[in-house]
Parts: structure tokens; sequence; C-alpha cells
């Protein structure tokens, strides 16, 4: 009797250690998911917040238990592994952080709270698929990449290029399980693949495809080989971003004449990261232009500078949104300091001027010169010129410009002068115009000095002189023995 007694006794001890332990667990997971994830999450896991009207996308509604990013097999629940990744990394070009103030054990709680909000949906644990040994890459298999990109219609979606401009992309029904629209991704900017940009990545992506989106898995409808080879192809459309504070304008005997000219394509360039504007009304929280490219040119008599941007549908204003736009922005005078006015259209003392150019007028750009943001006027000499294009989902605009124009009040550029710079860029399809749109912080180029004549000239003369001179020593040498 005794020893039952005991083992009931031990029985009840052992449970109710376990139980205060999950229960420890379970309140740890909430309370900590109530202070840092609900504000965007909702304390109920339905999105419902503070921040569904300024997030794109919106935050993830746990309660229907539908993830993107996940291991598993379409239709199965994603593992611990697979929330805790997303927890930890966060995803890039969302408002959804990487939380590494956590603890492991912390995120081990929160990702056991984030469950339970679907609890049938985890009644049974998720099983990751079996990622193999990818191929080398080679032209054959990019070829055959390709070929299947267009066979299995990926191009409807994001475009021949991979910058997310398909046609799918923007009809009425391209939405979410949430019925929010939504935009294919742009496999040209792997620093915004919120799945990963390695080929693994990718393939795992098209094998099971992305939850609650039009991405559908591939398992069953292509071979292995074929998955591996279309994410090979993927991987080489990826750009590389480059990222500074100061570019260099090379020299050139002629500027090309053409956006499209491949000259341009072997130019440098920096990456400008651009975010919304957020300063004055009406601000921009959601800006679809998140990246800008700049590069330039200069000859004896003037320099261009290029920018480019993707843009998955363009407007030049004739369906009724605004139009495309772009600006450059210099300060009105440029100082030995390189001082910056206002970051934004400056402001009564430190006045910028504006190189404005839009869509509806692709041939034409207004000068202009502003003292903030509410006091804006154009200038009675236009001395810049402009080219433009737009294809396969990139915007390039390029102005050019007289070295010096013999206006009074224009800013040199010179060769060896850093001169400071920014952008603002407005993409019509999301309304934004105005002073609705992306902005750069500050930035500076300059005109980098030709190389003298002496740098040419003078080592092979040193050269020479030693060379005859040690030539004479040794034949004095040899004349003393």
């Amino acid at each position: 009797m005794k020893k039952i007694l005991l083992t009931i006794l031990l029985t009840v001890v052992l449970c109710s250690a376990w139980y205060l332990s999950a229960s420890a667990e379970d309140s740890q997971g909430k309370k900590l998911y109530n202070g840092w994830c609900a504000q965007c999450h909702g304390y109920d896991g339905d999105a419902k917040s503070y921040t569904d009207k300024f997030s794109v996308p919106k935050p993830r509604d746990f309660t229907m238990g539908t993830y993107k990013f996940r291991s598993t097999p379409s239709g199965d629940p994603p593992t611990d592994a697979d929330i805790t990744k997303i927890v930890r990394n966060g995803n890039p070009g969302t408002s959804m952080p990487p939380w590494t103030r956590f603890t492991d054990d912390e995120v081990k709680a929160i990702v056991a709270h984030v469950k339970t909000f679907a609890p049938d949906i985890f009644k049974d644990a998720g099983k990751p698929i079996t990622i193999g040994t990818p191929p080398k890459a080679s032209a054959a298999l990019i070829a055959k990449g390709k070929e299947l990109f267009n066979k299995a219609k990926c191009v409807e979606c994001h475009g021949k290029a991979g910058r997310g401009n398909g046609e799918k992309g923007w009809q009425e029904n391209f939405k979410n399980d949430w019925g929010d629209p939504i935009t294919p991704a742009n496999y040209t900017h792997p620093w915004e693949l919120r799945n990963g940009s390695t080929v693994e990545d990718i393939y795992r992506t098209i094998s099971v495809g992305l939850g609650g989106t039009p991405m559908t898995s591939y398992m069953d409808s292509l071979k292995d080989e074929d998955r591996w080879a279309l994410a090979v192809f993927i991987k080489s459309l990826q750009e590389q971003r480059k990222l500074g504070v100061a570019i260099k304008i090379k020299k050139t005997v002629a500027i090309p004449a053409k956006v499209d000219d491949p000259a341009w394509d072997s130019v440098e360039y920096m990456d400008l990261p651009m975010g919304g504007q957020l300063m004055f009304e009406p601000r921009d929280f959601t800006p679809l232009i998140t990246n800008v490219r700049v590069r330039g040119l200069y000859s004896d008599k003037e320099f261009a500078i290029m920018v480019e941007w993707s843009d998955k549908k363009p407007n030049n204003g004739a369906d009724g949104k605004p139009a495309d736009t772009v600006w450059i922005q210099f300060p009105q005078k440029v100082t030995e300091e390189a001082e910056k006015p206002y970051f934004f259209m400056g402001d009564k003392k430190h006045p910028v001027y504006l190189w404005n150019w839009k869509a509806s007028d692709a041939g034409k750009v207004t000068e202009q010169l502003a003292k903030g943001y509410d006091n804006v006027a154009d200038l009675p000499k236009q001395d810049v010129t402009v080219i433009a294009g737009y294809n396969d989902g990139l915007y390039r605009v390029v102005y050019k410009r007289a070295l010096k124009t013999g206006t009074k009040d224009d800013f040199e550029v010179l060769p060896g002068k850093f001169v400071p710079f920014s952008i603002v860029a407005f993409d019509g399809q999301n309304g934004e115009s105005g002073i609705k749109g992306a902005v750069s912080s500050w930035y500076y180029l300059m005109l980098e000095p030709a190389t003298p004549l002496r740098v040419y000239v003078f080592p092979p003369l040193v050269a020479l002189c030693v060379f005859v001179g040690g030539l004479s020593l040794s034949r004095s040498l040899r004349s003393k023995k």
C-alpha cells in the first residue's frame, strides 16, 4: 500500500513540475510576444494592430497557420526551426526586424506561443524536404533554366528579366490569402529575397512554394533536376549591390548617346538605399522604390549622371495615376567643406537645385530651385538635357549638363571636387507624387581628375636614366681593369 501511495505521490509531483514548467514557458512566451510582437501581429495573433495600415506587406496573421517561409512541403506546417529562423533573421524589406535581443530559450518560448494561435495546424509536426548538393552552374544549365522559366510560366509574374514586372502581377486578383494585393519578387535584388538568395534557398522556394501567395509549389510539376536548373538560372539574374558614400565619375572621349548603350554597363556604379519621405505631410510609409543606382561619365565639355531603378509597372500619367518621377538634388552652393543643406529640398538659407524628370514628358528635364518643400520655383534658364528609357522593368534616366554653363548662380562640377547629391524617386503606380515618395540621404560624386601626362612619361624616363647611368658605370669599371 505504501508503495502505491509513493508511486501516486511521485506521479503527482512529476506532473505538477511538468505543468508548472510548461505554464512558465507559455507565460514567458506570451509576455514576450505581447511586449514585442503584438504591436504588429495583434494580441490575438490576427494581425489586427496599430501597423496594419502602414506596413507593406502587412504583418502575418498567425490564426490561419499559413507561413510563407518554411522548409516543409506545401500544406504542411512549418517546423520550429523555420519560425525560429524568421524571428532571428527578420524579413528584409519589411517592418519585421531581426530579433537578436532574445536568448535561445526566449525565442523558443515565443515560437511555442505563436503556435497556440493555430493549434489544429500544429497537431502534427512538419518535416522539411531534403535538399541535396546543388549542381555546378554552367552556360548549358543556365540556358535550360531559362527555357524552364518560360515553360513553367514564371515569366508571367516575374517578367523576362526577373524584375517582378510580369503582367499577372498587376491583375486585380493578384492577391494573397488575406485579400491584400502583393507584387512578385524582383530576382535581380538578392538582398530583398526574404526566403534567401542562395541556389539552395531558391530551390527550396521553388519546391515548396510560398504559403498564402500565388507562388505555388513545383514539387510535383517539375523534376528535381529541372528545379535545380531553374534555381541556377534565377541565381544568374542577381546583381551585386554596391554601397558607399561617394562615387567617382571617370573621363571619356564621348558620352554614350543612348541609355541602352553597352558602354554604360561597364561604368562603375553605386547603389543608394531609399526610404519613405516621413518628414512632411503627405508622408510615404510604403515606398516601392527601395534602391536607386547611380553612375556617370564626363568629357572635356560636359558630364552625365545616369539614375536607374526597378519599376514593376511604368506610369506616364495617361491612366489617371501620377507619372513616374525622379529628381537629383544638389546644393546651390558647393563649399570647400562640402556643406550639405537639409536633405529634403533644402531650406531658405541653404537652397538646392532640382533636376526634375517626369515620365509624362520623357524628353525633358525641369531645373528648379527649392528653398524648402513648400517653396519651389522653375529656373528661367534650363541647361540640363535628358535621355530616358524603360525596358523589362528597369528605368534609366541620363541627365547631361555642360561643365560650365556661364550662368552666374550655377554650381560648378570640377574634376577632383566632391559634390553632394541626393535622389528623390516617385512610383506613380503606388500613388506617389508631389512630396510623397522615396528619398535617399546625401552622397558625393567626384569627377576623377585626368591622369597628367607626366605620370606616363616620368617613370619611363627615370627608368631610362637609371639604365643609361648603370650602363655607363659598368663600362667605366671595365675600362679600369
